[in-house]
């Protein structure tokens, strides 16, 4: 290339920093499901509804109530609704529930250039809409398969 010449870059491929590599990640058991369960959870808010400031809505009288962007992702590691899905520490479920929290709170920090620094804040900020937490999932989903490779 000449020294006049502009280099060309890819305008479609985002730049995107991981916030660990598949190194880091192996500490998972389950990285290859990240993508998987943020769309499944993504899948559950549509069907059931999303709500803000507490993981499920205590007064609907179904097992599958609405949830905040958390809470459902803790419904698609754990099978149900349970009271504090970041400490279900020895529950089977708890790897997938954590890769998927430890990428999208990543993700969240990246997207807000640092506004919000955890998906809980992504979920309970003022005139946040469960159309945006939705797109927020399947978003994230994307570029983990874009970065890693295929949801299942």
């Amino acid at each position: 290339m000449q020294s006049t010449q502009n280099q060309v870059t890819d305008p479609v491929t985002p730049a995107v920093t991981l916030p660990c590599t598949a190194v880091d990640l192996e500490r998972f058991a389950c990285t290859d499901t990240v993508a998987a369960t943020l769309l499944s959870a993504a899948d559950y808010l549509e069907r059931h509804g999303w709500i803000q400031a507490s993981y499920y809505d205590n007064t609907a009288a179904v097992y599958t109530p609405p949830a905040c962007l958390v809470g459902a992702i803790g419904i698609v590691c754990y099978g149900g609704p349970v009271d504090a899905p970041a400490q279900m520490f020895d529950d089977p479920g708890f790897p997938d529930f954590e890769a998927a929290m430890v990428f999208l709170d990543f993700c969240v920090v990246h997207a807000t250039e640092g506004e919000l620094t955890s998906a809980y804040d992504y979920n309970d900020a003022k005139g946040r809409t469960a159309d945006e937490v939705i797109c927020l999932l399947r978003m994230v989903a994307f570029v983990w398969d874009y970065a890693f490779g295929g949801a299942q």
